[in-house]
């Protein structure tokens, strides 16, 4: 599965994670590409210049 990850609000910079372990990087409005092959239940968080975190936990099935 491939996603396109990107984050309404916050500011500067941004710090993805996927189940704690660090994705990568984005700035402003940028996005990040994420290949994804685990099934089972998963936590995708963002965290900002100024501390704002943001976080969603989904399933991939298939």
């Amino acid at each position: 599965m491939r996603l396109k990850l990107s984050a309404l609000g916050g500011s500067g910079q941004r710090w993805w994670f996927l189940d704690g372990s660090p994705l990568g990087s984005t700035q402003g409005a940028d996005s990040l590409a994420l290949a994804l092959q685990e099934r089972g239940q998963h936590q995708l968080s963002v965290l900002d210049e100024g501390g704002l975190t943001a976080r969603v936990e989904f399933q991939v099935l298939e």
